[in-house]
């Protein structure tokens, strides 16, 4: 019985060691560039789920860059690319 909760122990200590160090962590502070529409331009609205919000100067939030490309492309380019991230209300 000592065995299993030394064990128990130590793998607790793990799994609270480790939320600090997560990949999230690890993330460049640099800034990044705005998305290149034109490698979207042969596909459009063929897009992955994947969320990575965009924040457009008409104030509305696309999922990614792929879903903000194609829209950009199918308005005209009515709109510009303003920053990564919900929009927040204004």
């Amino acid at each position: 019985m000592c065995f299993c909760s030394s064990w128990i122990r130590a793998l607790c200590i793990v799994v609270l060691a480790f939320p600090p160090h997560s990949e999230t962590s690890f993330r460049s502070s640099k800034r990044r560039d705005p998305p290149n529409c034109n490698q979207y331009a042969d596909h459009l609205h063929f897009c992955t789920r994947e969320m990575d919000p965009v924040c457009a100067t008409n104030h509305q939030t696309y999922s990614n860059s792929c879903v903000f490309c194609s829209r950009k492309i199918e308005s005209g380019h009515t709109f510009q690319f303003d920053y990564y991230g919900s929009c927040k209300s204004r």
